[in-house]
């Protein structure tokens, strides 16, 4: 049975997106000032790390650093302690991710850093985490402490304050016209007409609950990837069902069997290098018969909910994430379900 009252906290946050935007936009100055110092310590290799949603968030961060051929990783904090830490030192930047500021893993892997002269950063929505004990910079986004437990503005805005930070640092060591900072409006909008509209997203959740799709597969490429994932942990996390995520031409590759089964497909195709083959898989899977949902900025038809588009596959691809939150939450209040108090899920986790 749907949950009429449940969800309340996390539709809430997901609903607070357009005004975590504006604040971001608030903090270019600090942003930009912390990419110069980074810049000045002359970093010649880069960390990104977080756990769960907040690694996903340091993925896409780092996608612009990739694409310039700086040498840069993105990893979880977890493998950086277990595995990576010994690379870590005087001439690495280490940013990390924590919607707390008091992520275990993530601390220890600050920690680390801090003791082999890393230069650390600190993205957090929380003003006094434990994290400011290692941080070189501690880069506060004051978008408020989210009500639910699993992460919605925070992702968004936190992913947002990291992009335009490396899009800051590869102005000013390349010299590139790379200012995403100009296009902070055309999300907004975006944001305000997803939400506005956000009954037809709501509409798609309860019918694939009606039509017991059970089984979700989030297909993305280049900075949409990690969108993908985070999308599948988020239904995965509030409906405690089977979603898996991969890079969208591997789906190809074994995978592609799958069709046929009571599953959906989602398929995120922002405009950019990728567009072309991604949009060539869609029209295959359509052609199959598959339930098949994509998100995207170009040729759009009845099975597509828009993008952002602002010239930045990073921006476009971060856009989907509103929807999928949306979608997720839909979902899991069609099961009956409590998105807002998922099963063996807590706020912080402070011990590994």
């Amino acid at each position: 049975m749907p949950c009429s009252r449940c969800g309340e906290k996390t539709l809430s946050d997901i609903i607070e997106t357009p005004k975590s935007i504006d604040i971001v936009g608030k903090n270019i100055a600090d942003i930009k000032d912390v990419a110069e110092s980074i810049v000045d310590r002359r970093c010649s290799c880069f960390y990104f790390t977080g756990c769960g949603s907040s690694y996903y968030s340091a993925m896409l961060m780092s996608f612009p650093l990739q694409v310039e051929g700086i040498e840069v990783y993105a990893i979880p904090s977890s493998e950086i302690i277990m595995y990576y830490g010994s690379r870590l030192s005087r001439n690495c930047c280490l940013v990390s991710v924590s919607r707390s500021g008091e992520t275990s893993e993530t601390l220890e892997a600050m920690r680390i850093g801090k003791e082999k002269g890393t230069y650390n950063v600190i993205i957090t929505i929380n003003e006094k985490g434990a994290g400011r004990e290692y941080a070189d910079r501690y880069l506060y986004i004051d978008v408020g402490i989210e009500r639910g437990i699993v992460m919605t503005k925070s992702f968004y805005s936190m992913t947002l304050t990291g992009l335009i930070l490396t899009s800051n640092i590869i102005d000013i060591i390349l010299g590139n016209k790379y200012n995403m900072v100009l296009y902070l409006d055309r999300l907004k909008e975006h944001a305000i007409k997803i939400i506005k509209e956000k009954e037809n997203i709501f509409n798609l959740g309860n019918s694939y609950v009606k039509k017991n799709i059970n089984r979700f597969i989030f297909l993305g490429s280049g900075p949409s990837y990690p969108i993908a994932l985070e999308g599948s942990l988020k239904l995965k996390e509030s409906s405690y069902i089977a979603t898996e995520a991969m890079y969208a031409l591997e789906f190809r590759h074994g995978p592609i069997a799958t069709v046929g089964e009571n599953q959906l497909i989602i398929v995120i195709n922002q405009e950019g290098k990728s567009y072309s083959y991604v949009y060539r898989l869609y029209n295959d899977l359509r052609a199959m018969n598959s339930y098949i949902l994509r998100l995207s900025n170009r040729d759009v038809d009845e099975n597509t909910i828009l993008l952002s588009k602002t010239g930045f596959e990073e921006l476009d691809a971060l856009s989907a994430i509103l929807p999928l939150q949306l979608m997720a939450y839909s979902y899991a209040t069609a099961l009956g379900l409590d998105i807002d108090s998922p099963r063996n899920l807590v706020r912080v986790v402070k011990y590994y």
